[in-house]
């Protein structure tokens, strides 16, 4: 059996998602699942603390995006678009990165930058398994 997740830079945070998958394509399907529900509530969470903070406030931003190319990508595997969906999936690795990035600027750590430091590996190893599909 294929380990899909050894192909990975964050193998560790694969795992969880793609336990006894084979297929790149469903691992990335259900990577991509597992990215939108775990940026939704990262969204909350940012939304919560996003006035008066503006790293929040760009993460918030950038999560809005993520959402957003998270569905396209989803789309785009269901049609077996892989281009495409490579293409929203590069996008949400740097929405992610954006986030992350505003907190480093601004010397900041607080639970919303954690959830995007963990989003973005998640993201990464997404495209990386994205990129197995033939």
């Amino acid at each position: 059996m294929m380990n899909l997740c050894s192909h990975t830079a964050y193998p560790s945070l694969c795992q969880p998602f793609v336990r006894h998958i084979t297929n790149p394509r469903r691992a990335t399907h259900r990577t991509i699942q597992a990215l939108e529900a775990k940026t939704k509530l990262a969204l909350a969470e940012a939304g919560k603390y996003k006035n008066g903070n503006q790293a929040i406030t760009t993460c918030y931003a950038t999560l809005s995006d993520a959402i957003y190319n998270l569905a396209n990508a989803r789309k785009s595997i269901r049609k077996r678009n892989v281009m495409a969906m490579n293409t929203y999936l590069t996008a949400v690795v740097s929405d992610y990165g954006a986030c992350v990035d505003g907190f480093i600027e601004t010397n900041q750590v607080n639970t919303v930058q954690n959830v995007a430091v963990d989003l973005r590996k998640i993201s990464s190893n997404c495209l990386t398994l994205s990129t197995l599909i033939s």
